[in-house]
């Protein structure tokens, strides 16, 4: 059984209300604040183009627009830690890495229609991947420890279609590489700004 690797922390800062005097635990904002997390970074496996043989995101190709769409959700450090993971530099552009350009590449490949490289073993022990957004929010297990929260999955099983359905191979999910369940683990670490809490 394979894991997601537990190595995807990012730390973030939050947005949130200051109550004086009072230690609340406002559920409902970490839950906004980490599903809009994982839609943004998910924006920087999108619109593909190529520059030379390299690939990379149309509309997030330089640093000072990765900034901006992450601003307010990561700290520096997590800013860092998701463009190390997806990108290195090429002249002025921030062009994947190469086990992404081997995907795109591979996908736009019409000549063969069986794949070397698959869209969920490429992006599987990544924040990209589309499992952790599938987990209902209540069966992660959420720990606070002074200004830090910490979001863990622990071996949770993602069901994307059944394996026993007529033509399952040719599920939506099947045909990106998909299987017809996987078993999840990683943490998230949410740091609180001076001042706030939930």
């Amino acid at each position: 059984m394979k894991k997601m690797g537990a190595w995807i922390v990012v730390i973030m800062f939050l947005f949130l209300i200051t109550v004086v005097g009072k230690d609340i635990f406002n559920e409902e904002k970490l839950k906004a604040d980490y599903y809009e997390l994982i839609v943004a970074v998910s924006e920087l496996f999108k619109d593909h183009a190529q520059e030379e043989e390299y690939f990379y995101n149309r509309s997030y190709s330089n640093q000072e627009a990765i900034a901006k769409l992450l601003n307010g959700k990561v700290t520096e450090n997590g800013f860092f830690l998701v463009v190390e993971t997806l990108f290195e530099e090429y002249d002025d552009l921030f062009v994947y890495k190469p086990k992404y350009q081997d995907y795109i590449s591979d996908t736009r490949d019409f000549r063969y229609p069986q794949r070397e490289t698959s869209f969920y073993e490429t992006v599987r022990n990544t924040l990209l991947n589309p499992a952790i957004g599938l987990i209902p929010f209540n069966e992660l297990d959420i720990e606070r420890e002074k200004n830090r929260i910490t979001i863990a999955a622990q071996e949770i099983k993602v069901r994307f279609y059944g394996d026993e359905e007529r033509l399952a191979e040719y599920h939506q999910y099947a045909r990106f590489g998909f299987p017809p369940k996987d078993y999840i683990s990683f943490t998230l670490s949410f740091i609180l700004k001076m001042g706030s809490t939930y």
